[in-house]
C-alpha cells in the first residue's frame, strides 16, 4: 500500500468514516481515548483507505475527537487493494499507540497466514512485530489442523522479495539420491526431476565425487575446509580445534597424511557400486549408496562441531572418534575377508 504525501492532509467529517477492520481482539478501548480526549493536545492525522474510507490507523484518535464533540477530522489517505488494510493496521498498531498485546499479535499472525501464506516467517514478523519462531509455530499449527490438499506447499516471498520454495532440503536430498542411483543421469534430467536448478544439481555432483560440501552461489557462509577421507583423522581435527582455542595441548599430534590418493580410489571404488547392476537396481543397493554418500556429509558437519570443541574435552572426545575408526577398520577387513565365490552381505558383523 501506499502513503499520499505525508504534507498532504483532508479533514472530512467523522460520520464519513468507516470503522477499522482492528487487529485488537477486545476492540476498542475506551479508557485510553477517553485519556487521549483529555489530554488537550493536538492529534495527528489518522490513515484512511480513499477507496472505502474505512479507517485503517487510529480508532482512538476518532472517538477521542467524537468525545470531545469534534465534527470533523484530519486524515491521510492511503491507497491500496482492500485484502491489505488489515496488513496495513497492524503494521501501524505495533509502531505507535496503545501497543497491541502478544495476543492480539499472534491472532494477526494467524489472519496473515491465511491471506498471504506465500510470505515468509520474517515477512510476517516484521509486520506484526513478533519473532520468526513465534510465526513458525502458529505455521505449524495451522498446518496440521488442515488437511495437506488444503494447505498445500507453496513458494515463499522473503522481505527482500525474492520467491523461495519452503521444501528446497527435500528437493536436495532426492538430487543427491538421484545422482547415487544414476550416475549417468545428466543434470539436467536430475534437476527436472528433483525440482533444482543445473546449477545445483552440479553442485551437488561435485559434492558426491569429492566428499565435501560445494558452497552454493546464494550461501552466504564461508566455505568449509575440506573434510579428510580417513576417519582416523577426525582426531586430527579435535587436536587442532584445541590449539586454536587455547595454544598448543599435550595432546600428540597425529601425522598428517595426504588424502589425494584416498579420495581418488573412494571415488573409483564408488564409480563400481553405481554402475554394478546388484546394486543399481535393488532396494538394498540403493540404500547402500545413499549411506555411504551420507557419511561424506556426517564428516561434513563433523568438521564444524569439532572446531568448537573445548581443549579439556579433545582427549575424551579423541577417544571416541577412534573408536569408530577402529570399527570401521574392523569392517574392511571382514569385506575384504568374503569369500569372492559365496560372497555374503550378512557374514559381515
Amino acid at each position: 500500500m501506499s502513503d499520499e504525501s505525508q504534507s498532504t492532509t483532508h479533514t472530512v467529517p467523522v460520520e464519513s468514516l468507516l470503522p477499522a477492520d482492528s487487529p485488537r481482539l477486545e476492540g476498542l478501548n475506551e479508557g485510553h481515548a477517553r485519556a487521549l480526549a483529555e489530554s488537550g493536545t493536538a492529534f495527528e492525522p489518522i490513515l484512511v483507505h480513499q477507496d472505502t474510507r474505512r479507517v485503517v490507523d487510529g480508532m482512538h484518535r476518532l472517538r477521542a475527537a467524537i468525545l470531545r464533540g469534534e465534527r470533523r477530522i484530519t486524515v491521510h489517505y492511503v491507497d491500496g487493494p482492500s485484502a491489505d488494510l488489515f496488513i496495513r493496521s497492524v503494521q501501524a498498531n505495533i509502531s505507535h499507540g496503545l501497543p497491541l498485546t502478544l495476543g492480539d499479535r499472534k491472532a494477526a499472525v494467524l489472519r496473515i497466514l491465511a491471506t498471504h501464506p506465500h510470505w515468509s516467517d520474517r515477512a510476517i514478523a516484521a509486520v506484526t512485530g513478533v519473532s520468526p519462531k513465534t510465526v513458525g509455530a502458529v505455521r505449524g499449527r495451522r498446518s496440521t489442523e488442515e488437511s495437506p490438499q488444503s494447505n498445500p506447499s507453496i513458494p515463499r516471498v522473503g522481505r527482500d522479495g525474492r520467491v523461495r520454495p519452503v521444501d528446497m532440503p527435500e528437493r536436495r536430498e532426492k538430487a543427491r539420491s538421484l545422482l547415487a542411483e544414476r550416475p549417468r543421469a545428466t543434470l539436467r534430467e536430475v534437476a527436472q526431476e528433483a525440482g533444482v536448478s543445473v546449477s545445483t544439481a552440479h553442485r551437488l555432483r561435485q559434492e558426491l565425487r569429492t566428499g565435501t560440501a560445494v558452497p552454493d552461489s546464494e550461501d552466504r557462509a564461508p566455505a568449509a575446509a575440506p573434510v579428510p577421507e580417513d576417519s582416523a583423522d577426525v582426531a586430527q581435527l579435535v587436536v587442532a580445534a584445541s590449539q586454536r582455542c587455547s595454544g598448543p595441548t599435550s595432546l600428540p599430534a597425529p601425522a598428517d597424511p595426504s588424502s589425494r590418493g584416498t579420495t581418488r580410489i573412494r571415488v573409483r571404488a564408488m564409480d563400481v557400486l553405481s554402475n554394478d547392476p546388484s546394486i543399481r537396481f535393488t532396494d538394498s543397493g540403493r540404500a547402500l549408496l545413499r549411506w555411504l554418500n551420507g557419511q561424506a556429509h556426517g564428516l561434513a558437519a563433523g568438521e564444524q562441531l569439532l572446531a568448537s570443541v573445548p581443549p579439556h574435552c579433545a582427549r575424551a572426545l579423541t577417544e571416541v572418534v577412534s573408536h569408530y575408526a577402529r570399527e570401521w577398520e574392523r569392517l574392511a577387513a571382514g569385506l575384504q575377508e568374503t569369500d569372492p565365490l559365496n560372497s555374503s552381505w550378512r557374514a559381515v558383523r
